[in-house]
């Protein structure tokens, strides 16, 4: 990934990036457990013009009549029958990994409606970020033989750009008991340090989260990875520090990403950092720890970051905000 690439914000952009920052920062893949006839596949989604759109679940409009009928009997519904709403989802799809099963449909066709859920729950990553209906390339179990929602499995949004890393990422898994399993032994610990360093992003992050859970990650081997890592990679291990760290770690964590954003002068450093505060702060709101230090630092990141041109002016306030900054502020409610 280059600098451009996070920079290049088209719009929606930060909400794309906010899914996949957080699908890669829960990703958990094992290359030994049984796929059947879903294997790991990258796909790219291209949704149709009107994926996306609202539509009535189980109902369709007579063109003649303008009555309401029923889509599998043709019937018209009776007055007063509740209409369950649920969004259109579809388009195309074409293949660019299959780990283990090379053979088979290379592109094909997805169609379904996602029935509407008004019921009181937490934020799911498709209410920020549908890639069926706005498109992107995930790592999935896919069977293309299937039809409806049964075709995909386990959807994770890449980042731009990682696509390219899940067939290395699987084989290092595979050969590396101790990053496709939480090590218990000293031994195993300390091979995964090595890792956070790895040119593959997903090994890194599989890495780091391994060791931030087990509270085995330093605050100086912290911010000696966060100074290696740009991007979506910085963001990723962001957002990991921020929810699956121990409770207990606060002392570890802290100290480095504050000073991850007040040591910042690159633009791509400040959209990694709100990235990571804003997905740890939309989807984790119940965890007191991550959400305040998220606002926190978010607010601080405010205060310093450089313009989208990166020349740092007298005063912050006088600065151009940037607006993939702004747009990501907005949605952690940030003041």
């Amino acid at each position: 990934m280059s600098d451009s690439d996070i920079l290049a914000a088209t719009p929606e952009q930060h909400l794309h990036d906010l899914r996949a920052v957080y699908d890669m920062g829960n990703l958990h893949l094992d290359p030994a457990a049984k796929v059947g006839d879903h294997p790991w596949s990258v796909v790219r989604l291209t949704p149709d013009p009107h994926s996306g759109s609202e539509t009535s679940v189980g109902v369709a409009r007579n063109i003649e009549t303008g009555e309401l009928v029923e889509v599998g009997t043709g019937k018209p519904v009776a007055a007063g029958t509740a209409v369950q709403p649920g969004t259109i989802e579809e388009g195309s799809w074409a293949l660019i990994t299959r780990i283990g099963a090379l053979r088979g449909k290379q592109h094909g066709r997805y169609k379904w409606i996602k029935p509407t859920d008004y019921h009181d729950r937490k934020l799911e990553p498709d209410d920020i970020y549908r890639p069926f209906a706005k498109g992107g390339i995930v790592l999935c179990r896919h069977n293309p033989q299937v039809e409806g929602t049964a075709q995909f499995d386990a959807v994770s949004l890449l980042p731009p750009g990682w696509e390219t890393d899940v067939q290395p990422a699987f084989d290092a898994l595979q050969k590396n008991k101790a990053l496709s399993k939480t090590p218990t032994s000293a031994a195993g610990k300390a091979s995964l340090q090595p890792m956070l360093a790895n040119d593959n992003p997903i090994i890194s992050s599989i890495a780091f989260r391994s060791l931030v859970e087990l509270g085995s990650l330093d605050s100086k081997t912290f911010q000696q990875s966060l100074s290696r890592t740009t991007n979506y990679r910085r963001a990723v291990f962001m957002y990991v520090a921020l929810v699956h760290a121990p409770a207990a770690e606060p002392s570890t964590i802290e100290p480095a990403l504050t000073q991850a954003v007040q040591s910042t002068t690159r633009p791509p450093d400040s959209r990694s950092a709100a990235l990571a505060f804003t997905a740890a702060a939309l989807f984790h709101p119940n965890s007191p720890q991550s959400r305040t230090l998220s606002v926190n630092l978010l607010s601080a990141l405010r205060g310093s970051a450089p313009s989208v041109a990166g020349q740092r002016t007298a005063s912050p306030a006088t600065q151009k905000p940037d607006p993939y900054i702004e747009e990501l502020l907005k949605i952690a409610q940030v003041p």
